[in-house]
């Protein structure tokens, strides 16, 4: 599943529905590991998928198919949770992240879901107040990172 999102002037991109026997899940894991652990010096083993769960992941990749950017979506027992938004740093601010919500979303209302969560980072709230989610409840600090979080909500 092919997205074209390439955005303005900026240098094109597509966001894709990868397996886990993709070749580029592998480079979508360093990308998850760069963004959301590494600067605070978390291990690696944080980005191992043996939680039990099936997911959906997906891979924003450039016109030379370098993965810039990731997200994955849990719809088990009729939840709908986004986890684990990462867009390389040196992409933001180019419609990436907003590229992987909307195929995320797009499939969680493919599979007959009306809404969609997430725990969003607490620097990471303002982005998705922007998608159209809203904040519910108390900031929490994360058992897996020690970083604040909210838990946010989106009507499909």
């Amino acid at each position: 599943m092919a997205e074209p999102a390439g955005l303005g002037s900026y240098a094109p991109f597509r966001v894709l529905a990868i397996a886990t026997v993709d070749p580029r899940y592998e480079a979508a894991r360093e990308v998850r590991y760069r963004v959301l652990y590494a600067p605070w010096d978390l291990p690696r083993e944080l980005v191992e998928d043996t939680d039990g769960h099936e997911y959906v992941h997906f891979a924003a990749v450039d016109a030379e198919g370098v993965v810039i950017g990731y997200a994955r979506l849990h719809l088990e027992s009729g939840e709908s949770k986004a986890y684990q938004v990462a867009v390389e740093e040196s992409w933001r601010g180019r419609g990436i992240g907003r590229a992987l919500m909307d195929a995320v979303a797009r499939r969680a209302r493919a599979e007959g879901r009306d809404f969609l969560v997430l725990d969003a980072r607490e620097r990471a709230v303002g982005f998705y107040l922007r998608l159209g989610y809203s904040v519910e409840g108390e900031t929490f600090i994360s058992g897996r990172t020690g970083t604040l979080h909210r838990r946010m909500r989106r009507t499909l």
